[in-house]
């Protein structure tokens, strides 16, 4: 593991990348403790990892005893005593400690019925969790190989082409993946799934949906779906297919505005987002509109290359600050493909994480564009993804991250100089008014914008 540690220290600020809710910035091995480790002694490898990786020391002690505390919860939850599951007192030596958790997990694994890897998850997720930190959590094998097919630029996982978001208990299509099924299938932004499968969407969660959305692929899945202006719902038959996340989406609307939606900053963003300016003219006088708005994040070379089509030379970007060393500010090095005359308005949302909010706020504290939506995620670290030995994995956190001017937006966000809610009453109307409010203030003179019930077309699918 040092081998890999070193080079990304040395130039984390080209190797590192960051993601929200545990997205990962590197692929790192752990050298496995043993060529099958058991689930007591992976609990030991992910408590080691954690240990010489995140970016803040960490007493084992207090990290043990959160792993203790959720093999509690899950025994108490199968109604089974836990009252031989003593925490450990502090100043334990680490080496007794060890020890003392390994005779514990042995009592707890013989009195619960499921496997002893439930318990070995479960005591792992609790000390990830016991740190409240955005970037560091676990992922089981299969979210980690889905993780690693996301960086790849692969399809990640079957399911029909959509992006979810909620609003006052009720769930509309955010996004449809361009080129997947649910666009052949018919299915437009800002429609509100009301049931899948037979099965009413009322009371459940964004995660429960979309796991009764996903599915083999070549299975059908039905979604019911109420749309604006059509007073039954609609029931619509969708096959599923292996989905593949685009990067960029592009065209030009209301009055030569050019739109641009940005989904992530995985490997060739930039690229990408200059070859779809280019083949849409370039940018004379004309306005644009970026649209952040649940984008998770990304690699931070990545972000940087970013910023740098938009941003002046020289303006602070974001600063990190790793263990043990002070903070090094990352700027813009090259002149800008936008021309500084242009007016940009950048939409945001709760969903907008990491390096998405890194770069609002470049936007915003370099007074470049103005910001148009809701406050952001506040989820805002760097981290690295780390292998364990039964092929699930551990996203740590390694490095503090703050913007160009050194505000932490860690647990706060980044707030919008316009502030601008979507409503579910929006939603139900087919109105995006965040939308609607960044044409008004990228336009050179106000004017009342209403805009058709779609989202911008794709121009070019990358």
């Amino acid at each position: 593991m040092r081998g890999k540690r070193e080079p990304m220290m040395r130039h984390s600020y080209r190797a590192i990348g960051i993601f929200l809710l545990v997205l990962a910035i590197l692929a790192a091995s752990v050298t496995p403790l043993a060529s099958q480790a058991s689930d007591a002694e992976l609990v030991l490898q992910a408590l080691t990892v954690l240990r010489e990786h995140y970016v803040d020391p960490l007493d084992p002690i207090t990290l043990l005893n959160a792993a203790i505390g959720g093999i509690r919860r899950v025994l108490s939850g199968a109604g089974l005593p836990v009252d031989s599951l003593a925490a450990l007192p502090p100043g334990l030596p680490e080496g007794e400690a060890r020890q003392v958790f390994l005779a514990t997990f042995t009592t707890a694994s013989t009195q619960y019925q499921g496997p002893a890897r439930e318990l070995a998850y479960a005591a792992i997720r609790a000390m990830t969790e016991s740190l409240h930190d955005s970037h560091t959590a676990f992922l089981g094998p299969e979210q980690y190989q889905e993780r690693l097919r996301q960086q790849r630029g692969e399809p990640a996982f079957s399911g029909v082409g959509i992006i979810l978001m909620e609003r006052g208990g009720k769930f509309y299509v955010r996004e449809v993946i361009p080129g997947g099924p649910a666009e052949a299938a018919g299915v437009r932004p800002l429609d509100r799934i009301v049931m899948v499968d037979g099965r009413p969407t009322s009371g459940m969660t964004i995660s429960q949906i979309s796991t009764l959305i996903r599915g083999p692929t070549g299975t059908t899945v039905i979604l019911s779906i109420q749309r604006a202006g059509v007073p039954e719902p609609l029931v619509i038959p969708i096959t599923r297919s292996p989905i593949r996340l685009p990067a960029v989406r592009a065209e030009r609307i209301e009055q030569g505005i050019l739109y641009l939606r940005i989904y992530g900053f995985n490997p060739g963003t930039a690229a990408q987002i200059q070859d779809a300016i280019y083949r849409l003219g370039g940018l004379q006088d004309e306005a644009m509109i970026l649209d952040l708005r649940g984008n998770p994040g990304g690699f931070l070379n990545e972000l940087t290359r970013v910023a740098e089509l938009f941003l002046p030379r020289g303006t602070p970007i974001y600063q990190m600050r790793e263990r043990e060393m002070p903070a090094v500010t990352v700027r813009t090095r090259s002149v800008p493909l936008i021309p500084p005359w242009t007016r940009v308005s950048v939409l945001i949302d709760e969903g907008s994480a990491s390096a998405a909010e890194l770069l609002s706020a470049a936007f915003q504290e370099s007074g470049r564009g103005t910001l148009v939506g809701t406050k952001t995620a506040g989820a805002v670290e760097a981290s690295i993804l780390i292998r364990l030995s039964d092929g699930s994995a551990l996203s740590v956190t390694v490095a503090r991250m703050y913007t160009g001017l050194g505000k932490r937006l860690e647990g706060e966000g980044v707030t919008p100089d316009i502030p601008v809610d979507l409503s579910d009453a929006d939603l139900d109307a087919g109105r995006d008014s965040q939308l609607e409010a960044a044409i008004r203030i990228a336009l050179p003179t106000p004017a009342e914008v209403t805009l058709p019930h779609r989202a911008p077309q794709l121009v070019f699918q990358f």
